[in-house]
Protein backbone atom coordinates (compact mmCIF):
# COMPACT_ATOMS: atom_id res chain seq x y z
CA UNK A 1 0.00 0.00 0.00
CA UNK A 2 2.87 2.40 0.83
CA UNK A 3 4.56 2.19 -2.57
CA UNK A 4 1.26 2.05 -4.47
CA UNK A 5 -0.06 5.25 -2.90
CA UNK A 6 3.30 6.99 -3.34
CA UNK A 7 3.45 6.02 -7.03
CA UNK A 8 -0.11 7.18 -7.65
CA UNK A 9 0.46 10.52 -5.93
CA UNK A 10 3.77 11.22 -7.64
CA UNK A 11 2.81 10.24 -11.20
CA UNK A 12 -0.53 12.06 -11.03
CA UNK A 13 1.14 15.23 -9.75
CA UNK A 14 -1.02 15.35 -6.61
CA UNK A 15 -0.15 18.47 -4.56
CA UNK A 16 1.64 17.80 -1.27
CA UNK A 17 -1.19 19.54 0.58
CA UNK A 18 -3.61 16.72 -0.23
CA UNK A 19 -4.67 14.06 2.24
CA UNK A 20 -3.14 11.30 0.13
CA UNK A 21 0.33 12.24 1.35
CA UNK A 22 -0.67 11.89 5.00
CA UNK A 23 -1.83 8.37 4.12
CA UNK A 24 1.61 7.71 2.62
CA UNK A 25 3.28 8.95 5.82
CA UNK A 26 1.05 6.71 7.95
CA UNK A 27 1.86 3.72 5.75
CA UNK A 28 5.55 4.60 6.06
CA UNK A 29 5.31 4.44 9.87
CA UNK A 30 3.70 1.02 9.66
CA UNK A 31 6.29 -0.29 7.18
CA UNK A 32 9.24 0.96 9.24
CA UNK A 33 8.40 -1.53 11.98
CA UNK A 34 9.28 -4.51 9.80
CA UNK A 35 11.63 -3.08 7.15
CA UNK A 36 15.21 -1.84 7.38
CA UNK A 37 15.74 1.91 6.75
CA UNK A 38 18.00 1.27 3.77
CA UNK A 39 15.45 -1.01 2.12
CA UNK A 40 12.60 1.44 2.78
CA UNK A 41 14.52 4.38 1.29
CA UNK A 42 15.22 2.32 -1.81
CA UNK A 43 11.52 1.41 -2.06
CA UNK A 44 10.45 5.04 -1.69
CA UNK A 45 12.75 6.18 -4.48
CA UNK A 46 11.76 3.37 -6.86
CA UNK A 47 8.09 4.13 -6.24
CA UNK A 48 8.49 7.83 -7.02
CA UNK A 49 11.45 9.71 -8.48
CA UNK A 50 13.11 6.59 -9.92
CA UNK A 51 9.91 4.89 -11.07
CA UNK A 52 10.19 3.73 -14.72
CA UNK A 53 7.14 5.75 -15.75
CA UNK A 54 8.66 8.95 -14.35
CA UNK A 55 11.08 9.08 -17.26
CA UNK A 56 8.57 7.87 -19.88
CA UNK A 57 7.05 11.35 -20.27
CA UNK A 58 8.15 14.87 -19.21
CA UNK A 59 6.73 15.57 -15.73
CA UNK A 60 6.36 18.81 -13.84
CA UNK A 61 9.85 19.49 -12.40
CA UNK A 62 8.40 21.73 -9.67
CA UNK A 63 6.26 18.86 -8.38
CA UNK A 64 9.22 16.47 -8.55
CA UNK A 65 11.25 18.83 -6.36
CA UNK A 66 8.36 19.07 -3.88
CA UNK A 67 8.18 15.28 -3.68
CA UNK A 68 11.93 15.10 -3.13
CA UNK A 69 11.75 17.65 -0.33
CA UNK A 70 8.86 15.72 1.24
CA UNK A 71 10.82 12.47 1.08
CA UNK A 72 13.87 14.15 2.59
CA UNK A 73 11.78 15.53 5.47
CA UNK A 74 10.20 12.13 6.11
CA UNK A 75 13.60 10.45 6.13
CA UNK A 76 15.25 13.10 8.33
CA UNK A 77 12.43 12.80 10.88
CA UNK A 78 13.26 9.08 11.17
CA UNK A 79 17.04 9.45 11.08
CA UNK A 80 17.38 8.13 7.52
CA UNK A 81 19.24 9.66 4.60
CA UNK A 82 18.56 10.01 0.90
CA UNK A 83 21.45 9.64 -1.58
CA UNK A 84 23.12 13.09 -1.69
CA UNK A 85 23.84 12.82 -5.42
CA UNK A 86 20.11 12.45 -6.10
CA UNK A 87 19.29 15.55 -4.07
CA UNK A 88 22.01 17.61 -5.75
CA UNK A 89 20.95 16.60 -9.26
CA UNK A 90 17.26 17.26 -8.67
CA UNK A 91 17.68 20.61 -6.97
CA UNK A 92 20.38 21.97 -9.29
CA UNK A 93 18.17 21.76 -12.39
CA UNK A 94 14.96 23.74 -11.74
CA UNK A 95 13.72 23.18 -15.28
CA UNK A 96 11.69 25.38 -17.59
CA UNK A 97 8.16 26.29 -16.54
CA UNK A 98 5.66 25.16 -19.20
CA UNK A 99 1.88 25.40 -19.45
CA UNK A 100 1.16 21.67 -19.52
CA UNK A 101 2.78 18.49 -18.19
CA UNK A 102 2.15 14.77 -18.38
CA UNK A 103 0.34 12.98 -15.58
CA UNK A 104 -0.20 9.24 -15.25
CA UNK A 105 -3.27 7.97 -13.40
CA UNK A 106 -2.16 4.56 -12.13
CA UNK A 107 -4.96 2.06 -11.62
CA UNK A 108 -7.21 3.50 -14.34
CA UNK A 109 -7.53 1.65 -17.67
CA UNK A 110 -4.48 0.85 -19.75
CA UNK A 111 -4.74 -2.94 -19.51
CA UNK A 112 -5.93 -3.47 -23.09
CA UNK A 113 -2.76 -1.88 -24.46
CA UNK A 114 -0.38 -3.32 -21.88
CA UNK A 115 0.16 -0.10 -19.90
CA UNK A 116 -0.13 0.88 -16.28
CA UNK A 117 -2.89 3.48 -16.11
CA UNK A 118 -3.59 6.30 -18.53
CA UNK A 119 -1.23 9.19 -19.24
CA UNK A 120 -2.54 12.64 -20.15
CA UNK A 121 -0.97 15.95 -21.11
CA UNK A 122 -2.92 18.55 -19.16
CA UNK A 123 -2.80 21.79 -17.24
CA UNK A 124 -2.06 21.99 -13.54
CA UNK A 125 -4.78 24.59 -13.07
CA UNK A 126 -8.56 24.29 -13.14
CA UNK A 127 -10.00 27.14 -15.21
CA UNK A 128 -7.25 28.42 -17.47
CA UNK A 129 -7.12 30.06 -20.91
CA UNK A 130 -10.87 30.66 -20.64
CA UNK A 131 -11.77 26.98 -20.51
CA UNK A 132 -12.27 24.23 -17.93
CA UNK A 133 -11.32 21.57 -20.44
CA UNK A 134 -7.53 21.53 -20.01
CA UNK A 135 -7.75 19.66 -16.70
CA UNK A 136 -9.17 16.31 -15.56
CA UNK A 137 -12.07 16.74 -13.12
CA UNK A 138 -13.31 14.15 -10.67
CA UNK A 139 -16.64 13.67 -12.46
CA UNK A 140 -14.75 12.18 -15.43
CA UNK A 141 -13.27 9.53 -13.14
CA UNK A 142 -16.64 8.58 -11.66
CA UNK A 143 -18.19 8.29 -15.12
CA UNK A 144 -15.27 6.19 -16.40
CA UNK A 145 -15.34 3.91 -13.36
CA UNK A 146 -19.10 3.37 -13.57
CA UNK A 147 -19.18 2.87 -17.34
CA UNK A 148 -16.44 0.23 -17.27
CA UNK A 149 -18.27 -1.67 -14.50
CA UNK A 150 -21.50 -1.81 -16.52
CA UNK A 151 -22.69 -2.81 -19.97
CA UNK A 152 -24.14 0.51 -21.05
CA UNK A 153 -21.56 1.08 -23.83
CA UNK A 154 -20.92 -2.49 -24.96
CA UNK A 155 -21.43 -2.89 -28.71
CA UNK A 156 -22.98 0.54 -29.06
CA UNK A 157 -22.27 3.84 -30.82
CA UNK A 158 -21.12 6.42 -28.27
CA UNK A 159 -20.69 10.18 -28.34
CA UNK A 160 -19.02 12.03 -25.48
CA UNK A 161 -19.84 15.71 -25.03
CA UNK A 162 -17.24 17.95 -23.40
CA UNK A 163 -14.62 15.22 -23.52
CA UNK A 164 -11.86 17.56 -22.26
CA UNK A 165 -8.37 16.05 -22.22
CA UNK A 166 -9.79 12.54 -22.68
CA UNK A 167 -9.66 10.82 -19.30
CA UNK A 168 -13.06 9.08 -19.52
CA UNK A 169 -12.56 7.81 -23.08
CA UNK A 170 -8.97 6.71 -22.43
CA UNK A 171 -10.08 4.62 -19.46
CA UNK A 172 -13.09 3.12 -21.23
CA UNK A 173 -11.22 2.31 -24.44
CA UNK A 174 -8.26 0.70 -22.68
CA UNK A 175 -10.14 -1.31 -20.05
CA UNK A 176 -10.38 -5.02 -20.77
CA UNK A 177 -13.52 -6.97 -19.97
CA UNK A 178 -13.49 -10.53 -21.25
CA UNK A 179 -16.57 -11.48 -23.21
CA UNK A 180 -17.97 -7.94 -23.34
CA UNK A 181 -17.73 -6.15 -26.70
CA UNK A 182 -16.33 -2.61 -26.69
CA UNK A 183 -18.25 0.32 -28.20
CA UNK A 184 -18.49 0.02 -31.98
CA UNK A 185 -17.82 3.75 -32.42
CA UNK A 186 -16.69 6.40 -29.94
CA UNK A 187 -16.97 10.02 -31.03
CA UNK A 188 -15.29 12.53 -28.71
CA UNK A 189 -16.37 16.16 -28.91
CA UNK A 190 -15.39 19.48 -27.39
CA UNK A 191 -15.35 23.08 -28.54
CA UNK A 192 -12.13 24.83 -27.44
CA UNK A 193 -9.39 24.37 -30.04
CA UNK A 194 -6.59 23.89 -27.51
CA UNK A 195 -8.65 21.30 -25.63
CA UNK A 196 -9.23 19.40 -28.88
CA UNK A 197 -5.50 19.43 -29.63
CA UNK A 198 -4.72 17.88 -26.23
CA UNK A 199 -7.64 15.48 -26.57
CA UNK A 200 -6.45 14.07 -29.87
CA UNK A 201 -2.86 13.85 -28.63
CA UNK A 202 -3.89 12.03 -25.44
CA UNK A 203 -5.95 9.50 -27.38
CA UNK A 204 -2.95 8.76 -29.56
CA UNK A 205 -0.74 8.52 -26.48
CA UNK A 206 -3.01 5.99 -24.76
CA UNK A 207 -4.33 4.00 -27.71
CA UNK A 208 -1.49 3.84 -30.21
CA UNK A 209 0.90 0.92 -30.23
CA UNK A 210 3.76 1.45 -29.77
CA UNK A 211 3.30 4.64 -27.73
CA UNK A 212 5.09 7.84 -28.77
CA UNK A 213 8.69 8.24 -27.63
CA UNK A 214 9.65 10.68 -24.90
CA UNK A 215 11.50 12.99 -27.27
CA UNK A 216 8.36 13.29 -29.40
CA UNK A 217 6.32 14.06 -26.29
CA UNK A 218 8.78 16.78 -25.29
CA UNK A 219 8.48 18.43 -28.70
CA UNK A 220 4.68 18.34 -28.61
CA UNK A 221 4.54 19.59 -25.02
CA UNK A 222 6.68 22.59 -25.91
CA UNK A 223 4.66 23.38 -29.04
CA UNK A 224 1.37 23.29 -27.11
CA UNK A 225 2.77 25.45 -24.32
CA UNK A 226 3.93 28.03 -26.85
CA UNK A 227 0.50 28.07 -28.50
CA UNK A 228 -1.23 28.53 -25.16
CA UNK A 229 0.82 31.61 -24.24
CA UNK A 230 0.52 33.28 -27.66
CA UNK A 231 -2.77 34.87 -26.75
CA UNK A 232 -6.08 34.26 -25.09
CA UNK A 233 -9.37 33.90 -26.92
CA UNK A 234 -12.48 35.44 -25.43
CA UNK A 235 -14.66 33.17 -23.35
CA UNK A 236 -17.15 31.53 -25.69
CA UNK A 237 -15.14 32.39 -28.82
CA UNK A 238 -14.80 29.45 -31.18
CA UNK A 239 -11.56 28.94 -33.12
CA UNK A 240 -11.70 26.34 -35.89
CA UNK A 241 -9.95 23.03 -35.21
CA UNK A 242 -7.84 21.57 -36.70
CA UNK A 243 -6.26 24.75 -38.12
CA UNK A 244 -7.20 25.06 -41.75
CA UNK A 245 -9.32 21.93 -41.61
CA UNK A 246 -6.25 19.70 -41.85
CA UNK A 247 -6.66 15.97 -41.31
CA UNK A 248 -5.07 14.39 -38.23
CA UNK A 249 -3.26 11.17 -37.39
CA UNK A 250 -5.51 8.11 -36.95
CA UNK A 251 -5.77 6.56 -33.48
CA UNK A 252 -5.28 2.79 -33.27
CA UNK A 253 -5.48 0.13 -30.56
CA UNK A 254 -4.26 -3.42 -31.03
CA UNK A 255 -5.80 -6.34 -29.20
CA UNK A 256 -8.56 -8.90 -29.49
CA UNK A 257 -12.28 -9.09 -28.92
CA UNK A 258 -13.76 -6.35 -31.10
CA UNK A 259 -13.10 -3.03 -32.77
CA UNK A 260 -13.90 0.58 -31.98
CA UNK A 261 -13.79 3.42 -34.48
CA UNK A 262 -12.51 6.45 -32.56
CA UNK A 263 -13.15 9.99 -33.84
CA UNK A 264 -12.65 13.54 -32.60
CA UNK A 265 -14.94 16.38 -33.68
CA UNK A 266 -15.33 20.05 -32.78
CA UNK A 267 -18.88 20.66 -31.53
CA UNK A 268 -20.26 23.98 -30.33
CA UNK A 269 -23.44 23.18 -28.37
CA UNK A 270 -24.96 26.47 -29.50
CA UNK A 271 -24.46 25.68 -33.20
CA UNK A 272 -23.82 21.93 -33.39
CA UNK A 273 -22.92 20.27 -36.70
CA UNK A 274 -24.85 17.20 -37.85
CA UNK A 275 -23.71 14.16 -35.87
CA UNK A 276 -23.57 10.53 -37.02
CA UNK A 277 -26.09 8.03 -35.59
CA UNK A 278 -25.53 7.49 -31.87
CA UNK A 279 -26.92 5.06 -29.29
CA UNK A 280 -25.46 6.51 -26.09
CA UNK A 281 -24.46 10.01 -24.98
CA UNK A 282 -21.99 10.38 -22.10
CA UNK A 283 -20.69 13.54 -20.45
CA UNK A 284 -19.17 14.64 -17.16
CA UNK A 285 -18.88 18.02 -15.46
CA UNK A 286 -20.69 19.79 -18.30
CA UNK A 287 -23.45 21.31 -16.14
CA UNK A 288 -21.58 24.38 -14.92
CA UNK A 289 -22.51 27.35 -17.13
CA UNK A 290 -26.15 28.35 -16.74
CA UNK A 291 -26.31 30.13 -20.09
CA UNK A 292 -25.21 26.99 -21.98
CA UNK A 293 -27.71 24.61 -20.37
CA UNK A 294 -30.62 25.13 -22.83
CA UNK A 295 -28.30 24.51 -25.79
CA UNK A 296 -26.79 21.45 -24.11
CA UNK A 297 -30.19 19.89 -23.42
CA UNK A 298 -31.40 20.71 -26.93
CA UNK A 299 -28.34 18.93 -28.35
CA UNK A 300 -28.88 15.90 -26.12
CA UNK A 301 -32.52 15.73 -27.17
CA UNK A 302 -31.66 15.96 -30.89
CA UNK A 303 -29.26 13.05 -30.45
CA UNK A 304 -31.72 10.94 -28.48
CA UNK A 305 -34.68 11.53 -30.78
CA UNK A 306 -32.53 10.97 -33.88
CA UNK A 307 -33.21 14.31 -35.52
CA UNK A 308 -29.52 15.27 -35.53
CA UNK A 309 -28.41 12.02 -37.13
CA UNK A 310 -31.13 12.24 -39.79
CA UNK A 311 -29.61 15.54 -40.89
CA UNK A 312 -26.16 13.92 -40.91
CA UNK A 313 -27.39 10.99 -42.99
CA UNK A 314 -29.07 13.39 -45.40
CA UNK A 315 -25.83 15.29 -45.89
CA UNK A 316 -23.94 12.03 -46.22
CA UNK A 317 -26.31 10.79 -48.89
CA UNK A 318 -25.80 13.98 -50.86
CA UNK A 319 -22.02 13.75 -50.61
CA UNK A 320 -21.91 10.01 -51.16
CA UNK A 321 -19.19 9.55 -48.55
CA UNK A 322 -18.76 9.18 -44.80
CA UNK A 323 -16.36 12.01 -44.07
CA UNK A 324 -15.75 14.90 -41.78
CA UNK A 325 -12.68 17.07 -42.32
CA UNK A 326 -12.51 17.80 -38.63
CA UNK A 327 -12.69 14.22 -37.34
CA UNK A 328 -9.96 11.73 -36.61
CA UNK A 329 -10.81 8.15 -37.43
CA UNK A 330 -8.99 5.03 -36.34
CA UNK A 331 -9.63 1.40 -35.49
CA UNK A 332 -9.21 -0.16 -32.08
CA UNK A 333 -9.44 -3.75 -30.90
CA UNK A 334 -10.39 -4.16 -27.28
CA UNK A 335 -11.29 -7.00 -24.96
CA UNK A 336 -13.91 -7.05 -22.25
CA UNK A 337 -15.51 -9.29 -19.66
CA UNK A 338 -19.07 -9.53 -18.48
CA UNK A 339 -19.31 -8.32 -14.91
CA UNK A 340 -21.87 -7.43 -12.30
CA UNK A 341 -22.22 -3.80 -11.37
CA UNK A 342 -19.61 -2.80 -8.81
CA UNK A 343 -21.44 -2.66 -5.50
CA UNK A 344 -18.52 -1.75 -3.31
CA UNK A 345 -19.15 1.98 -3.63
CA UNK A 346 -21.71 3.29 -1.22
CA UNK A 347 -24.61 4.91 -2.99
CA UNK A 348 -24.72 2.51 -5.93
CA UNK A 349 -28.23 2.14 -7.25
CA UNK A 350 -27.31 -1.16 -9.00
CA UNK A 351 -28.13 0.08 -12.51
CA UNK A 352 -26.87 -2.42 -15.09
CA UNK A 353 -27.92 -0.55 -18.18
CA UNK A 354 -30.62 -3.06 -19.12
CA UNK A 355 -33.32 -2.00 -21.51
CA UNK A 356 -36.91 -3.15 -21.36
CA UNK A 357 -37.73 -6.84 -21.90
CA UNK A 358 -39.25 -5.98 -25.29
CA UNK A 359 -36.09 -4.12 -26.36
CA UNK A 360 -33.88 -7.00 -25.26
CA UNK A 361 -36.11 -9.50 -27.03
CA UNK A 362 -35.77 -7.51 -30.23
CA UNK A 363 -32.03 -7.14 -29.70
CA UNK A 364 -32.07 -3.36 -29.47
CA UNK A 365 -32.09 -0.66 -26.82
CA UNK A 366 -33.47 2.82 -26.75
CA UNK A 367 -31.07 5.74 -27.03
CA UNK A 368 -29.98 7.09 -23.67
CA UNK A 369 -27.66 9.65 -22.13
CA UNK A 370 -25.59 9.37 -18.96
CA UNK A 371 -24.49 12.69 -17.45
CA UNK A 372 -22.16 12.82 -14.43
CA UNK A 373 -22.65 15.94 -12.29
CA UNK A 374 -20.64 17.04 -9.26
CA UNK A 375 -21.94 18.62 -6.09
CA UNK A 376 -20.15 21.86 -6.93
CA UNK A 377 -22.71 22.31 -9.69
CA UNK A 378 -25.67 21.99 -7.28
CA UNK A 379 -27.32 25.24 -8.35
CA UNK A 380 -26.84 24.75 -12.07
CA UNK A 381 -27.70 21.05 -11.70
CA UNK A 382 -31.22 21.95 -10.64
CA UNK A 383 -31.47 24.31 -13.62
CA UNK A 384 -30.25 21.50 -15.89
CA UNK A 385 -32.79 18.99 -14.60
CA UNK A 386 -35.58 21.54 -14.92
CA UNK A 387 -34.54 22.16 -18.54
CA UNK A 388 -34.46 18.42 -19.19
CA UNK A 389 -38.07 18.17 -18.04
CA UNK A 390 -39.10 21.31 -19.87
CA UNK A 391 -37.86 19.86 -23.15
CA UNK A 392 -39.90 16.70 -22.61
CA UNK A 393 -37.10 14.35 -21.54
CA UNK A 394 -37.10 12.09 -18.51
CA UNK A 395 -34.24 11.62 -16.05
CA UNK A 396 -33.39 9.08 -13.37
CA UNK A 397 -30.56 9.03 -10.85
CA UNK A 398 -28.75 5.76 -11.58
CA UNK A 399 -25.53 6.08 -9.58
CA UNK A 400 -23.66 8.26 -7.14
CA UNK A 401 -20.19 7.99 -5.65
CA UNK A 402 -18.24 9.79 -2.97
CA UNK A 403 -14.53 10.47 -3.24
CA UNK A 404 -12.25 8.63 -0.84
CA UNK A 405 -9.43 10.82 0.42
CA UNK A 406 -6.72 8.17 0.02
CA UNK A 407 -7.39 7.96 -3.73
CA UNK A 408 -7.88 11.67 -4.41
CA UNK A 409 -5.71 12.07 -7.49
CA UNK A 410 -7.47 14.83 -9.36
CA UNK A 411 -6.79 18.53 -9.30
CA UNK A 412 -10.20 19.48 -7.96
CA UNK A 413 -11.61 16.95 -5.50
CA UNK A 414 -14.65 17.33 -3.32
CA UNK A 415 -14.21 14.93 -0.47
CA UNK A 416 -17.44 13.43 0.87
CA UNK A 417 -19.50 15.26 -1.77
CA UNK A 418 -21.18 12.89 -4.23
CA UNK A 419 -20.94 12.83 -7.98
CA UNK A 420 -24.31 11.84 -9.42
CA UNK A 421 -24.96 10.14 -12.75
CA UNK A 422 -28.34 10.72 -14.37
CA UNK A 423 -29.86 8.64 -17.14
CA UNK A 424 -31.81 10.75 -19.63
CA UNK A 425 -34.19 9.36 -22.25
CA UNK A 426 -36.96 10.42 -24.57
CA UNK A 427 -40.21 9.10 -23.10
CA UNK A 428 -42.22 6.78 -25.36
CA UNK A 429 -45.22 8.32 -27.06
CA UNK A 430 -48.53 7.78 -25.26
CA UNK A 431 -50.59 4.85 -26.52
CA UNK A 432 -53.28 5.82 -29.00
CA UNK A 433 -56.69 6.34 -27.55
CA UNK A 434 -59.00 3.44 -28.29
CA UNK A 435 -61.42 4.21 -31.09
CA UNK A 436 -65.09 3.90 -30.39
CA UNK A 437 -67.73 3.08 -32.97
CA UNK A 438 -70.43 5.65 -33.40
Amino acid sequence: MLCYLLTRGHLAGVPLSRTLWSHVATALDAASIDESPQHLVSQLLMASLLHPLTAAAPRDPAHAREVLEWLREQCQARGWHLPPELIHEALSHPGEVLEVYYKTYVGWGGSAVGRVGVTLLESGSGITHNTTGLTTWYGAAVLADWATDNEVLAGRRVVELGAGVGFTASVILTSTAEGRPPPTTYLLTDCHHHVLTLLHHNLTLNLASPPPKRQDLEVFQREVSEELVKGEVEAGEVVSWPPGGATTTPVAVEGGGGSTEVSVMQVDWRHPPPLPPVDVVVASDVVYARHLIPALVTLIRSILDGSGSRQFEGNQEKQGVLANSKSTRGTGRLQGKSDEVNKKDEGSLDYRGKGSEEEERQGRREREAFIACTRRNQETLSVFLEEVSRQGLTYTLVYQATLHTDTALFLYNETHLPVKIYRITVPPPPPPEPSCDA
